[in-house]
């Protein structure tokens, strides 16, 4: 099973959003996902738990994983191509089990986010594991949330530029279908905005290319 890591020290950077999005359109593909949840149950936050009880049967099946043991989890279960995992950033312990689990860890980044110190944490976080087992796992940025004005401020861009890994071409913009989707507990391809399931298919290609070339 192919694992897809959803990382960052910070909370409303649009992982939840990525992940069910990208979850749902792997499944249309015709892939059998697992979702994770990892991280305690939050009442004031969406989470990938809250998603999946509002879709349904058609959801990809989830799972919650409230201590950081994902990557020890993750190993003992069997039957899905390929598991998704949205971390929670508030602890730390749990965003490393999540790299630890990952074969491809994705950092949510917003173009105007005030919190640098906590991407460069992540980064941090990335690159220590790399060096002990020879550059696992792959990992991206990708901006999230963005708007048409937005620029990367200079700070993250800097963290980006100097981070041992690139970013997607892909993202995704602040759009009302994403946050509609997440609270109903579908996708946007279930909406009529074309341009946000043009950014989810973006993502998703683009995932795809990195997987296979991965594994070749």
């Amino acid at each position: 099973m192919t694992t897809i890591g959803l990382v960052q020290r910070k909370d409303d950077v649009g992982k939840t959003t990525i992940a069910t999005n990208l979850a749902v359109t792997l499944q249309d593909r015709g892939y059998s996902p697992l979702l994770v949840d990892a991280g305690p149950q939050d009442p004031q936050q969406g989470t990938v738990r809250d998603w999946s009880a509002k879709s349904g049967s058609q959801a990809p099946e989830t799972i919650g994983v409230d201590q950081p043991a994902v990557h020890e989890k993750l190993s003992s279960i069997e039957g899905f191509d390929i598991a998704i995992i949205d971390a929670v950033g508030k602890l730390k312990e749990m965003t490393v089990s999540a790299i630890k689990a990952s074969d491809l860890t994705l950092v949510p980044v917003r173009p105007s986010a005030a919190d640098p110190k906590g991407i460069g944490q992540v980064v941090d976080d990335i690159k220590a594991h790399q060096d002990l087992t020879k550059g696992r796992p792959d990992a991206r940025f990708v901006i999230s949330r963005a708007t048409g004005s937005s620029k990367m401020g200079e700070q993250i861009q800097q963290i980006v530029n100097e981070a041992p890994f690139g970013r997607l071409d892909a993202g995704t913009n602040q759009r009302v279908a994403y946050a509609r989707a997440l609270g109903e507990g579908s996708s946007v391809h279930e909406t009529g905005d074309k341009e946000a399931q043009s950014e989810i298919d973006a993502i998703t290609d683009e995932i795809e290319q990195i997987l296979r070339a991965d594994e070749q």
